[in-house]
Parts: structure tokens; sequence; C-alpha cells
């Protein structure tokens, strides 16, 4: 229990205009007993207290300079977080103090758990990092109460593996990240994981690769959601920007010359650009890009090739094959960018579309 017990005496006798001798006298101590209260050495008795704020005519609450802590378990969960960002170790009382309280409650006991893992992450203290293992362990069989969709077991148990991780316990680290692992979301992890520690580098490959490709589309995916937000934004600058950067890098991850699938959405990305640049008044520019989208469309759609190794380190035997929602075809894809969208852009693109070489 913090207080500012000392300063407050301290203060008080000065607003009064007395020597620490003369406080002393008055309450019938000696002035080691004062001087000790002001440097924190000792605290006085009650009935001092008492006799002190009679005399300096405040409340025992205004002397002892303490304040109630709002202990309900929403402000016990907010303390907690403020802590972990800020670093506060002396938090780590308060944190028990919550989980013995509220033991049942999933937002107490992660937000103790964070504390924790936040805490041993940055200083390796072992029991801090078993603290925050057990704390995750909990959590996730309170993981049914929680509200934030970002938050499950899976994610639970990848903080858990790290703290293992950083214990030296890397086989419990890995049989957590592979036991839970939908949707390829520790594939890296697990690939790292393999290689420090002398694992099978195949399998370790395996894993990355996986990784890898399922990082490519959610990449793909995200442009495609960033192009089409910053269109109904009209914010053309942004959308140019986007897509000048993620042009040159699935181009990048072409492994040959040959159409192949990163050809298909290099020529949705380059419509986009040519939405773009049109609304921001650059005809030229958009009648370019449309010209390169139909010529990239045209070679896929010649030979459709959706396979998965055409892309870079991914090996070649790897028959894992690519698929996106825009369309069967590329110039499918390429009409479905431009629906709805101004009508002498559309016209432009007929244009270039039929006609142009």
């Amino acid at each position: 229990m913090e207080t500012s017990i000392a300063e407050n005496i301290r203060s008080y006798r000065k607003q009064r205009g007395l020597t620490q001798e003369q406080l002393a006298e008055v309450l019938g101590v000696s002035v080691g007993a004062v001087y000790k209260w002001e440097s924190r050495s000792s605290l006085p008795e009650l009935r001092l207290i008492m006799e002190m704020a009679d005399f300096f005519e405040v409340s025992v609450d205004a002397l002892l300079g303490y304040q109630i802590k709002d202990n309900r378990l929403n402000a016990a969960v907010e303390r907690l977080w403020k802590a972990s960002s800020s670093r506060d170790y002396d938090a780590i009382s308060e944190a028990e103090k919550a989980i013995r309280k509220y033991p049942h409650s999933f937002d107490v006991v992660f937000a103790g758990a964070f504390l924790y893992y936040t805490f041993g992450a940055g200083t390796k203290k072992e029991p801090w990092l078993r603290r925050a293992i057990e704390l995750l362990d909990s959590a996730r069989l309170l993981v049914s109460q929680c509200t934030d969709s970002r938050l499950n077991e899976s994610y639970l148990c990848g903080m858990m593996a790290e703290m293992h991780e950083m214990l030296g316990e890397t086989d419990k680290a890995l049989e957590l990240l592979k036991a839970h692992n939908p949707g390829a979301i520790f594939n890296d992890m697990i690939g790292i994981m393999l290689l420090s520690h002398g694992g099978d580098p195949k399998e370790a490959n395996d894993f990355l690769e996986d990784g890898f490709l399922r990082t490519i589309s959610r990449l793909i995916q995200t442009a495609i959601g960033y192009a089409m937000l910053f269109d109904v934004k009209n914010d053309n600058a942004s959308g140019v920007e986007m897509m000048r950067w993620i042009i040159p890098t699935l181009e990048g991850l072409k492994k040959t010359d040959e159409p192949d699938f990163l050809d298909k959405m290099i020529a949705v990305f380059d419509v986009f650009l040519a939405v773009f640049q049109y609304k921001s008044g650059n005809r030229k520019a958009a009648e370019d890009c449309l010209r390169k989208a139909k010529s990239l469309a045209g070679a896929f759609d010649a030979a459709p090739d959706y396979a998965a190794n055409r892309v870079k380190y991914v090996r070649e035997k790897e028959t894992t094959n690519a698929h996106d929602l825009l369309g069967e075809t590329a110039m499918e894809a390429v009409e479905t960018v431009l629906r709805d969208k101004d009508p002498e852009l559309r016209k432009l693109w007929e244009e270039v579309r039929d006609h142009g070489a």
C-alpha cells in the first residue's frame, strides 16, 4: 500500500511554520521520531497519526495521502494493461491480488498472463516466464468468455510456445504450435524453431514454404482490399503509391518469364492503377496501364497456369494450386475490377481491349 504520509507531515509542518523540534514537542515525541517519519524510515503509531490529523486540521486520509483504488474487475484489468505497456514491475503484486479475487474471469487472468508474458520476455526471468505459461494455460479454460474475436485458444498456445522457447523447452513449444495451427498461422515460427535447434531441414522447408505461399495470398487479398478502400475514399495518391509497390513486388516473385498466376494478379493491380490515374486526370498513364493489363491477361488466358511452384523459392515438385475469386479468366478478373467504374474509363478499356495493340 503506497502512502505519502512522510511528504504530508513535512508539508503540513512547514505550512504551520514549525521546526521538527517544535512538532515533536507538540506531540510529545523525540525529534528523532519526527525525522524518521519524514525520511520514511518509520511510520507513526495510529494514535499519533490521529493526533497530527487533528492538529493540522485535516482528515486522516488526507494526512496519509491514501486514495482507495477502484478494485472492480474492469478497473483492475485496465490497470494491468497499463502496467504491461509501461513496464511497471511493481504491478506484479497487484496482478496476483486481482487473479486471487477474480480467478474465473478470462479478462483478469489473461491481463495478468500478458503482464508476466511481457515482463518475462523483457527480462528472461524464469519465474515470470513460467507464471506466464501457467496463467495462459488457465486462460485457455476460460477463453469462451472472451469477447475479442482476435483471441482464441490457438493464440494463447502461440504465446505459451514463445515462453517455452525462451526457457529452452523447444520440444514443448513445437508440440503446442503443431497441435494448434489452424490456417497454418504458426508455420513460420515452426520452421524457424526447427532450423534454430537442429531440426529436419526438409520438415522446416515444408512449413516455411506453405507459410510463404499463404502469406503471398494474404498479401494479394489485403492489397486488393486497400485498392477498393482508396477507390471508395477517392484517395488516388495512396492508391497509386500502393499499386506501384505491390506490382513490382509480385513481379519479383515470378520464377520465370512465362505467364503464370502472378501475371493474372499483376494485371488486376494494373487495372486498379489505371483507375487511380484516370481519376487523377492522367488519362494517358491510365491507358498505358490498361494496355499492359490486357497483354498480361491475354497471355495468361492463352495458357492458364495456377501452379504454386511457379513462385520463387517454392520447390519444383510442389503441386499446390493457387486460386482467386475475381473470375475464372484473367480478362474476367479485369472486367470485375472495372465494373461500375466511370463510364468513360470503361469506354477507354473497351477501346484498348477491342482495338489496342
